[in-house]
Formats: C-alpha cells, structure tokens, sequence
C-alpha cells in the first residue's frame, strides 16, 4: 500500500479542512488564503496582524501549536505522528513510531521541543 500523506502537502484531503486551502505551487509551497500581515484601519474590527503565533509553518500560517495526526508508514511499517499545520494541515515533519511524539517513550521531551 501507498502512504496517504506526505510532507509538504495536505493531510486532509481534497484542500484541506473544508475544502477551504489551495496550494497552487504544489507540495512544499505557500497556501492561500494567507493571514492578514497588517492593516492600516485603526477603527475598525477587521483583523490588524494575524501572524502573531510562536511558529510560521512551510505553508506560510502562523500558529502557537501544532496539530498532531497519527497515521502507518507504510515504507517503514510503523506508526506515525504527523506533525501538521492546525489551519490547513499541511504535513510538516513526522515522528516514528507515534508514541514518541506524545510521551511514550524517552524521545517524547526531545521531540516536544523541536515541534514543529
């Protein structure tokens, strides 16, 4: 069988959650929509800067944690924790077995640093 993921692209699929994302420029590129980087309306509710999270993921988003997915490495036979962009769940790196990823084994502190 054929892993149904990949690192650059979208976990969920087709474009996303909803349907909502689009990556026009293939796996490993920016997706749109993006977060609003400024706003020159000072009275107005519209958003002023949506990229105030921790990390900026591959996919452009700005977040404070990750989404983690698990799913089988069918390459490696092996679970696997997918770590994902929590807007439009981009596959930025993975972790195996899965259990690493959330504290099953020594690796966990190790890996809960170098999110994502």
């Amino acid at each position: 069988m054929q892993n149904d993921w990949a690192i650059g692209e979208f976990f969920v699929k087709p474009n996303g959650p909803n349907g909502y994302w689009s990556q026009p420029g293939g796996p490993g590129t920016t997706v749109f929509p993006q977060q609003v980087q400024a706003n020159s309306d000072q009275l107005v509710v519209t958003p002023y800067c949506e990229l105030t999270g921790t990390y900026i993921g591959s996919c452009g988003h700005s977040f404070d944690q990750v989404a983690l997915w698990r799913s089988h490495d069918y390459d490696t036979d092996s679970s696997v924790a997918l770590i994902c962009c929590p807007l439009c769940s981009v596959v930025f790196r993975t972790i195996e077995p899965f259990e690493d990823a959330v504290g099953g084994n020594s690796g966990a502190l190790l890996n809960s640093i170098l999110y994502p």
